[in-house]
């Protein structure tokens, strides 16, 4: 009974998390729900979810007037992991728009690229206000 129980709410998790409208940047990487973690600490599930001090993130919630960096691009985690020319000391090679999803599982699985991801969203968090344009 335990067993039953447990998989009939396991398969209801699963079934929420393939038809939801949110976490999709997420669930493009982890399809599959588990109780075991996935191992990301905060910058890394930062830069998956794209919940943190970026432009494109605090504009979504009105928290900014517009969603750009201060180079005048979106301010996403891929734009500065990869194009923003305040953060080049970080940048991981750019990716075809078609392997953009590939390329974040590779980095996430690659430990040298993790660290340097990690230094990057350190440096975002820590260094906020030479990165991201006033909000005037």
């Amino acid at each position: 009974m335990k067993s039953e129980i447990k998989s009939a709410a396991l398969s209801i998790w699963q079934d929420n998390w393939d038809n939801g409208e949110t976490g999709r940047s997420t669930h493009d990487i982890v399809p599959r729900i588990s109780n075991k973690p996935v191992g990301w600490n905060r910058e890394e599930i930062m830069s998956v979810t794209g919940h943190g001090p970026f432009p494109s993130y605090l504009h979504r919630f009105r928290l900014r007037t517009h969603d750009n960096c201060w180079c005048g691009e979106k301010g996403d985690p891929i734009h500065y992991a990869t194009k923003c020319r305040f953060t080049r000391s970080w940048h991981l090679q750019t990716p075809a728009v078609s392997l953009k999803l590939q390329w974040l599982k590779n980095i996430l699985t690659n430990n040298l690229s993790r660290t340097r991801l990690r230094l990057l969203m350190r440096f975002i968090s820590d260094e906020n206000s030479l990165i991201v344009e006033d909000n005037n």
